[in-house]
């Protein structure tokens, strides 16, 4: 059945579309016989999918009749292989990043598939893996605006769990910059939602230490550089420029991102980051290198 797919005529067509689900429904284990084709099926359904949004209703309309989404979980845990998870990863975020319809969102995070995704526990010692599903939780908070009550679960009037805010934070001091501003880009997006609920959440006491851990995070930086100053003093190298201004970028990175928290407007996270300022870089770093020693007689 693979090779019929290769020969398909019209690619932008409810019919493909048609065919691409029924031949994965097929699908019961995924190996080196049948992996491209399961690859390049999400791929080409990311596509139709974007294009059906754009031009024909009935495209998405297949897609919720059919629960396309419950099929991509089913791939998943099939899957042995990293490239099939690389590609429903970047296919599910194609379509959540382009789809326009608030009704197509609407159904995409309206069922455990999306949280099931984002608390999947993928093999993240596979770089190019973690660069995909931090891009895949970047995507969802870009459309948070209307939706984030169908990515938390409540108890009474209290959110008691919002797994795309909590696995994101969890990369926020991964060692590659490039992560780490993506997770920034998330937090932001959840703080710029306005919720009072979602507040309340990100500040309560299972949370609130990601905003020390954040000035802890700066003042490291912040020492790294002095040793570093202080190092070039000594032994200059080729190089020595150029670290020292990626560094001092890295902290003024980090003080835009303090400034765009502070800025979301949250009175509890302003308390948060500014007592943490005080107790972790204000009284035991800045006071004490202002005080005068007295010269020996």
């Amino acid at each position: 059945m693979w090779y019929s797919f290769w020969r398909s005529k019209d690619r932008f067509s409810l019919d493909q579309l048609r065919y691409l689900t029924d031949q994965l429904t097929k699908v019961q284990i995924i190996n080196e016989v049948n992996k491209d084709f399961v690859i390049e099926a999400l791929r080409s359904i990311a596509e139709l999918i974007t294009y059906g949004d754009q031009h024909d209703p009935s495209f998405f309309e297949f897609f919720m009749e059919k629960q396309v989404m419950g099929e991509f979980v089913r791939l998943l845990k099939l899957s042995r292989t990293v490239s099939v998870p690389l590609q429903l990863l970047q296919t599910v975020s194609i379509m959540v990043q382009n789809l326009k319809s608030e009704h197509a969102i609407y159904y995409m995070f309206s069922n455990e598939h999306i949280n099931y995704l984002i608390t999947y526990p993928f093999d993240f010692r596979n770089e190019e893996l973690l660069s995909y599903y931090i891009s895949f939780l970047r995507a969802i908070s870009g459309k948070l605006k209307n939706t984030v009550s169908l990515l938390v679960k409540t108890h009474g009037d209290e959110i008691v769990s919002f797994p795309l805010y909590v696995e994101a934070i969890r990369f926020a001091f991964h060692e590659e910059s490039m992560v780490r501003t993506a997770v920034r880009a998330v937090t932001l997006n959840v703080y710029h939602v306005g919720d009072d609920n979602v507040n309340r959440y990100i500040t309560s006491t299972l949370h609130k230490d990601y905003f020390s851990n954040l000035v802890s995070f700066f003042r490291n930086q912040s020492m790294d550089l002095n040793k570093l100053l202080f190092d070039t003093q000594l032994n200059p190298g080729p190089d020595s420029n150029s670290t020292i201004i990626a560094a001092v970028d890295e902290i003024e990175d980090n003080l835009y991102y303090f400034s765009d928290v502070v800025s979301a407007g949250i009175p509890d996270v302003g308390r948060l980051i500014t007592d943490s300022i005080m107790m972790i870089l204000i009284f035991p770093l800045l006071l004490p290198s202002l005080r005068i020693v007295p010269d020996k007689v």
